[in-house]
């Protein structure tokens, strides 16, 4: 399965049956929680899916409710199931318990699970009940995908569409990882990446790029009063600066990975698994060292990694946050357990190696994550 989101434009009358949908699944998804807690607390069990859908229909014939007749069925169906995902997950002790949705939040959305259908050529969808809406982005899409659902969604009063599809490819045969086809991934605050082979990508620092803007305008909506329309205007603003700093992240990580996906010179990638909320929760970080962690774009980072591996036939080795460290000798194993934070060189004991700490830890990484997959029971790992 992949997926592909394009920016749409709808007409202004589009844009009307867009934010109806917006409401009615909001509506939705809001009375099917409220029914969920309701009937918990009267039989202290969970209702199902299937009973709240054939409530849903007695909902819409209900007077004063025929408004949410006018939007396509389907979509407030996907709302249940969206719910149901939620608790799933809120079960799996992945997610926090559902809350309520408000039409405040400037990110709205909806699914159509089927019905809809893509012009490849004139950059055009059409959407049951809306129809035909113009879309300018690249769309490098197979003629011959087969499309599962689009989500329709609206950001700082921008619309765009998310399409997921299985365009039928087999899987690409990976090689057995080697230690001169592997490259090592030491992430990092000062260096976004070092890796193995010596080199180290700067860390571009996205926030900092717009903090003094964003500063300035978190001000003046200070002395704004709550409610008013210059207050909704700048409120706006600073929605589009976070919303700048998020695509120059997201565009700055996209030609990275790319770039290191698609380097001949290497057939795996190996990075640690880092568990970054961890380590915002950290005690031993200020404020400072959060926002920089918060701002680097780690598991994005890793994500990218993920899927273009995928694509490419390339393998991604993972190894655990603490298996691989910059304290052990890449040359001899010995470790240095007197290593401190600051300090970015060392020169080993036993062997007299020296080392700079983040390409010694991209090395152990990369050793530690050949390692690992010979381990492991990967048909590739018994050849």
């Amino acid at each position: 399965m992949k997926a592909i989101k394009v920016k749409i434009y709808p007409k202004k009358n589009q844009i009307e049956l867009i934010e109806k949908h917006f409401g009615c699944n909001r509506f939705v998804y809001n009375w099917a929680l409220n029914q969920k807690i309701e009937f918990y607390k009267q039989h202290e069990k969970s209702i199902s899916e299937a009973k709240l859908m054939g409530l849903l229909t007695k909902v819409k014939h209900e007077e004063g409710k025929g408004w949410l007749k006018e939007v396509h069925s389907q979509t407030l169906q996907q709302s249940i199931k969206d719910l149901e995902s939620a608790f799933s997950h809120f079960f799996r002790k992945n997610n926090s318990f559902p809350k309520f949705k408000s039409r405040k939040n400037p990110k709205q959305s909806f699914r159509f699970p089927q019905g809809f259908k893509v012009d490849h050529d004139k950059h055009y969808i059409k959407l049951p009940k809306i129809g035909w809406v113009r879309f300018k982005d690249k769309f490098n899409v197979p003629v011959n995908a087969e499309f599962r659902n689009i989500t329709i969604s609206r950001k700082n009063n921008k619309y765009y569409a998310s399409i997921i599809y299985d365009d039928h490819q087999k899987a690409l045969k990976k090689k057995k990882p080697t230690k001169n086809k592997t490259l090592g991934i030491d992430l990092g605050v000062t260096y976004l990446a070092t890796y193995s082979d010596g080199t180290k990508t700067d860390n571009p620092r996205h926030l900092k790029q717009y903090q003094q803007k964003l500063k300035e305008t978190q001000q003046k909506l200070s002395r704004q009063e709550r409610g008013s329309k210059s207050y909704e205007k700048t409120k706006l603003k600073i929605a589009k600066i976070h919303e700048k700093i998020s695509n120059t992240r997201k565009d700055f990580l996209h030609k990275l990975t790319t770039s290191l996906v698609e380097n001949q010179d290497y057939t795996s990638i190996s990075v640690e698994d880092l568990a970054v909320k961890d380590m915002l929760q950290s005690k031993e970080n200020n404020k400072h060292m959060d926002r920089a962690i918060g701002d680097v774009g780690w598991r994005m980072l890793r994500t990218m990694l993920e899927y273009k591996c995928e694509e490419k036939g390339k393998n991604l080795l993972t190894i655990g946050r603490w298996d691989a460290s910059s304290k052990t000798c890449s040359k001899c194993g010995n470790v240095y357990h007197a290593l401190k934070r600051e300090e970015r060189e060392w020169t080993c004991k036993k062997c007299s190696s020296h080392h700079d700490r983040d390409i010694n830890a991209a090395i152990n990484i990369k050793d530690f994550g050949i390692e690992r997959f010979k381990r492991s029971d990967s048909p590739l790992a018994e050849r």
